[in-house]
């Protein structure tokens, strides 16, 4: 039987001793596990540039495959109509969201935590702030019939819509959802956890493996804002 020549064999042994490493530049890294829970940070006031952020975030890791999000809060509110698109889309995302009271939940703020499917709060002094939403008025805004008819319609249907989508989440206190709008009503986290706005007081919202990530809202702001018109919030009345 005829020998393999040398050049054979040298071929063969390089062939043999290059498979691993050729075969290991040939496969895709791996890409790093899609955590099982991703926890959002939200420790700002609420406008529309916040929530943008914030709802940006969410799509990023829904994007990425995760299925359970939980949003820190702590507000002191802000504008209501922002807060009520966050709590819409919120509400139909395709991931479990889980809402989370670390400080004070105010006005406008308790709409963005009513969205979550699981809403948990650390105990007193973490408290709620449950009031109705007031009209701004610009220097020279003229004060006739029709002007004030107009505003006070929509801080009617602003109001109307805090109570409808708290009394979502506590039907059997609707008749003091509706009182509290009216006016200022602060509940405590136990007081909360009794209306039905909280389902479980816990002492830590952190969970093994989950990531945090946090909104980042500009410190700087504008020094000088130019209106042509009044403006309605839903920061505490009188401020």
């Amino acid at each position: 039987m005829p020998q393999p020549s040398r050049y054979v064999l040298a071929v063969a042994v390089a062939s043999f001793l290059l498979a691993p490493i050729l075969s290991a530049q040939n496969q895709v890294p791996a890409s790093p596990a899609t955590p099982e829970r991703v926890i959002i940070n939200f420790i700002v006031p609420i406008d529309s540039n916040s929530v943008n952020m914030l709802l940006s975030i969410v799509n990023g890791q829904v994007r990425n495959g995760v299925k359970k999000i939980t949003i820190v809060l702590s507000s002191p509110g802000g504008d209501t109509t922002a807060a009520f698109a966050a709590y819409n889309i919120l509400k139909n995302v395709p991931v479990e969201i889980t809402t989370f009271n670390v400080g004070n939940i105010d006005s406008a703020a308790v709409l963005l935590y009513c969205s979550g499917k699981h809403r948990y709060s650390f105990p007193s002094p973490a408290r709620f702030l449950i009031h109705g939403n007031a009209l701004n008025l610009g220097a020279g805004v003229p004060l006739d019939y029709n002007f004030l008819d107009a505003e006070l319609q929509q801080i009617k249907s602003l109001n109307q819509m805090v109570s409808q989508v708290v009394a979502t989440i506590a039907p059997t206190k609707k008749a003091e959802i509706e009182q509290a709008v009216h006016g200022q009503t602060i509940l405590s986290a136990e007081d909360a956890k009794a209306w039905g706005i909280v389902q479980e007081i816990r002492s830590t919202f952190m969970e093994p493996g989950a990531v945090f990530v946090s909104v980042n809202t500009p410190e700087e702001k504008k020094a000088f804002q130019y209106s042509v018109g009044p403006t309605i919030s839903s920061g505490p009345i009188g401020q």
